[in-house]
């Protein structure tokens, strides 16, 4: 079975980033994967640097998949990011809530509350868009057709360990069960570090009525920092195993090559559940990226 594979970048912090982000997008576009999603941050801070990143990934032919969050904006400020990534020509979104603001006060008058509302934003705005484009005929004098517009993808975030809030009912499969009917058509999970967590989370989710492909996130730990970071993000226990070998690591080359074995095995682990989709978390560094395609023979050893 042929797995496909996307991976995640953020847009450049600074000049100095910048470089290493356009390395990336280069080498992605050159794998040509199911997607690229590209991140921004809170209440589209950094919006403009994520539509250049979009922009160069549209420019190389590829599909990328714009973040959007909806917590500390006003709804009418998040229809106007949806409609200008539409009119960008982004067509596939991760609708995600956002963390609330640390003042209350700072919470906009009307806002979405969940990724739920969110998809269904975005589904309204591409609908209300010219729902058809105007295609010339050629050797007819202003004759034309009128063709469907391209619906709008929508993925979600899912979380094989329970969102922290989810509690022992595991409410958050109940939030999937909600965004898989307000229109979601596709989840990608949070990391993980133990395969089974993710297969255990697909059942659970199936059984529930959950049938949306189900994208397993699996972050490449280059290093211990990345990994206890990572881990801390998702609320997930650190792999004490794999952190004791990256700290003994005798250079950063070293520890490179121990994070991406340690996901090759992940993935060759997922692949004997008949996964056939991965999202790779790549820190916008897309050598380690590059080197577990090749370790899990999804690309030529020598290829990037």
């Amino acid at each position: 079975m042929s797995v496909r594979y996307s991976f995640e970048l953020f847009p450049p912090r600074d000049a100095a980033s910048s470089g290493r982000v356009e390395a990336a997008v280069d080498a992605f576009i050159e794998l040509d994967p199911e997607f690229v999603s590209v991140t921004f941050g809170a209440g589209g801070s950094s919006t403009h640097h994520s539509l250049a990143v979009l922009q160069r990934l549209l420019d190389g032919g590829q599909s990328p998949m714009a973040h959007l969050t909806c917590v500390g904006l006003e709804v009418h400020e998040t229809a106007r990011l949806v409609r200008q990534f539409l009119d960008a020509g982004i067509t596939k979104f991760l609708a995600l809530r956002g963390d609330e603001p640390r003042d209350p006060a700072q919470r906009p008058r009307t806002t979405l509350s969940s990724a739920a509302e969110l998809v269904q934003l975005i589904e309204r705005v591409e609908s209300e868009r010219v729902p058809y484009a105007e295609t010339p005929l050629p050797g007819l004098r202003a004759s034309s057709i009128g063709e469907r517009r391209a619906s709008a993808e929508i993925a979600v975030a899912a979380f094989p360990n329970g969102h922290p809030g989810s509690g022992i009912h595991r409410s958050d499969v109940d939030a999937l069960l909600a965004k898989q009917s307000a229109g979601a058509t596709m989840a990608i999970t949070q990391l993980f570090f133990d395969p089974y967590d993710y297969v255990r989370f697909v059942e659970l989710a199936r059984a529930k009525g959950v049938t949306i492909p189900i994208v397993p996130g699996v972050v490449i730990p280059t290093t211990l920092r990345r990994l206890v970071r990572s881990a801390e993000l998702a609320g997930e226990r650190v792999p004490r195993v794999l952190a004791d070998r990256l700290e003994a690591a005798a250079t950063p080359a070293d520890a490179v090559r121990i994070g991406v074995d340690a996901t090759i095995a992940q993935i060759s682990a997922l692949e004997e559940h008949e996964v056939d989709a991965v999202h790779l978390y790549t820190f916008n560094d897309h050598r380690p990226a590059v080197d577990v395609l090749s370790g899990v023979g999804a690309i030529p050893a020598h290829a990037g």
